[in-house]
């Protein structure tokens, strides 16, 4: 009867890493065709819809009047020069309290020095 040595355990393992590698390449390579194909037909659905022209003013959203949109485009004009304003949202809770939870985590891992005996 025959041993099962290291030597047979190692050309087992580089086995294993082969087929593990070789299915991976396999994986990779079809969602690449997944992708090609997709991108491929919706460039196809672009190229058959016509094309719609983009709206002079766009609507204010979430509710906020187009009065006040003027009023802060005017105000960020004034203060900074020309920018862009990008978004406009509602004041919400922010995000201190979980900026200060993950600082209050983060410092909890930190190695403390030990205590002199009394």
């Amino acid at each position: 009867m025959k041993t099962y040595t290291t030597l047979d355990a190692i050309g087992d393992m580089f086995v294993i890493y082969g087929i593990v590698i070789v299915i991976s390449m396999l994986v990779a390579v079809v969602i690449r065709g997944i992708v090609w194909a997709l991108s491929r037909q919706a460039a196809q659905v672009e190229a058959k819809a016509p094309a719609k022209p983009a709206p002079a003013v766009q609507p204010a959203l979430a509710g906020i009047p187009q009065e006040h949109l003027a009023v802060i485009a005017a105000a960020v004009a004034a203060m900074m020069g020309a920018h862009r304003i990008v978004r406009i949202e509602a004041a919400s809770r922010g995000f201190g309290w979980t900026a200060e939870a993950r600082t209050v985590h983060h410092t909890s891992h930190a190695p403390r020095a030990p205590r002199a005996p009394h």
